[in-house]
């Protein structure tokens, strides 16, 4: 049991970073290349599913390290679950904005939109990452 409680954790810890590295791409990915052509938004809609499937991998291994924790809340954990809240949230408003960004081609709005959402979403997880390890 303690082997499968140290590998949900250090599985989290792994997302964790691997959604950190993805949010650092996605935010190359906003300011790649020319914006005039389709392949600019198609290349935005391909990573989309990637990062959201990294961060259903944070939620549910979070959930799990509750679980085993017997759902223990603690200021970490619900931050956490605040974080995350959060992070769907953003998200849902950045697809938001790239749908709008096909309709309107206003790609310098969306940048701006995308570069603060991306900031925001950084500073929140290295927040929640520093309240987690105690600092």
């Amino acid at each position: 049991m303690n082997e499968t409680i140290s590998f949900n954790l250090e599985f989290h810890s792994l997302c964790v970073l691997g959604l950190g590295a993805m949010m650092i791409a996605h935010l190359f990915l906003v300011y790649a290349r020319d914006t005039s052509k389709f392949s600019y938004l198609k290349r935005l809609m391909l990573f989309l599913p990637a990062y959201y499937g990294m961060l259903a991998f944070i939620i549910f291994s979070g959930i799990l390290a509750l679980a085993f924790n017997h759902f223990a809340l603690n200021l970490s954990v619900v931050a956490m679950i605040i974080a995350s809240i959060l992070l769907i949230i953003s998200g849902a408003k950045g697809f938001k904005a790239l749908k709008k960004v096909r309709i309107f081609k206003d790609f310098r709005a969306f940048k701006l939109f995308m570069s603060k959402k991306i900031i925001f979403e950084l500073v929140l997880l290295v927040v929640v990452w520093l309240l987690a390890k105690g600092f």
